[in-house]
């Protein structure tokens, strides 16, 4: 079986040996460039599968080394991974805007770079639509909770695939994972569900999310409650989102904080599974919590159980990397 060839990019050469190191164990083969003009040369020459590119280098950044990649004929084709210290919005819209294939921040998700090689090496190969579906994520007592729980289950869904996550944000008037994932302020999802009058479409959805990872697209809450008022979020208009991700083989990951509202209950009655994280201490406001859901209709699909976290997906370390491997599919099955 031929080895996966992976050229690595950055100014600094304890980075180089580093990631070298880390894809080799993987099983990859690597090569390496210290800068953007070497980089470019060497991907023009030899073949590569994927490019792991920093962003600030001296001469051309690493924006610019992607412009032009996807620019030649030659080296379109080849996913680039963006490897920075900055993980703001900007840096990531950035990346994505240029034809990045994902983008993880330094040093913290370093050590899961292969596991985010391997999903977008495998995403490249994939051919099939994945089916859509709803997962819900409804807090007892503290919304951080719920967001925390709903990110790294999104964060998973998308590492193994198949297909695309959109994590929705539906803790109102203000979310909070917009925040964590240092998002960009802009159009979001109270905006969205009022009667605007403009119906939900491809363009509508696409004006609020924001591409987190090559997998994962976000759509988040106003980071803070708005002192201009605003209509209440219609339900109807949310169904017609779920509608539209699922039709495009969106897996959909809801953070509904931990209100029950007309809002919230059109999302829990559209979803396969919900999941009640429950904090330490907070028994009792968990209890009562599943008492509204059994109320609802809803007991059959609850799963309390706490959601893998991004590290835990796919077996790191010293396998092989197998083309087109399938990972276990990590969103909860539905009692």
């Amino acid at each position: 079986m031929n080895q996966k060839r992976i050229l690595i990019v950055d100014d600094e050469a304890s980075m180089r040996f580093l990631l070298s190191k880390q894809l080799k164990r993987a099983g990859y083969e690597t090569a390496t460039a210290a800068d953007g003009e070497t980089a470019i040369a060497a991907a023009s020459s030899t073949s590569f599968d994927a490019i792991v590119l920093d962003v600030v280098m001296p001469g051309i950044d690493g924006f610019e080394v992607c412009r032009r990649l996807k620019a030649d004929p030659r080296t379109e084709d080849v996913p680039v991974l963006f490897l920075s210290a900055s993980s703001s919005g900007e840096f990531r819209r950035r990346a994505f805007s240029v034809g990045a294939a994902d983008f993880l921040a330094k040093p913290y998700q370093i050590e899961l770079l292969p596991d985010y090689l391997q999903a977008t090496l495998r995403r490249a190969d994939e051919t099939d639509a994945a089916p859509g579906r709803v997962v819900s994520v409804i807090g007892s007592s503290r919304p951080a909770d719920a967001a925390m729980t709903a990110t790294r289950l999104a964060e998973a869904a998308a590492l193994q695939g198949p297909g695309a996550v959109m994590l929705i944000d539906l803790e109102l008037p203000a979310g909070s994972i917009g925040a964590r994932l240092q998002l960009s302020g802009g159009p979001n999802m109270r905006g969205l569900l009022q009667d605007t009058g403009e119906p939900i479409s491809d363009e509508s959805i696409g004006r609020v999310a924001q591409r987190y990872h090559g997998a994962l697209e976000v759509m988040p809450a106003p980071f803070s409650p708005s002192f201009i008022r605003q209509d209440e979020p219609l339900p109807q208009r949310f169904n017609d989102v779920l509608d539209n991700l699922i039709a495009r083989g969106y897996t959909v990951v809801i953070h509904l904080g931990a209100r029950i509202n007309d809002l919230t209950l059109a999302a829990l009655r559209r979803s396969e599974t919900i999941l009640t994280p429950s904090a330490d201490g907070a028994k009792a406001e968990h209890e009562a919590l599943l008492q509204q859901l059994t109320a609802a209709g809803l007991h059959e699909r609850i799963q309390p159980q706490a959601t893998p976290t991004p590290a835990a997906a796919p077996a790191r370390g010293r396998r092989q990397v197998r083309p087109r491997e399938q990972a276990a599919n990590p969103l909860p099955v539905a009692a």
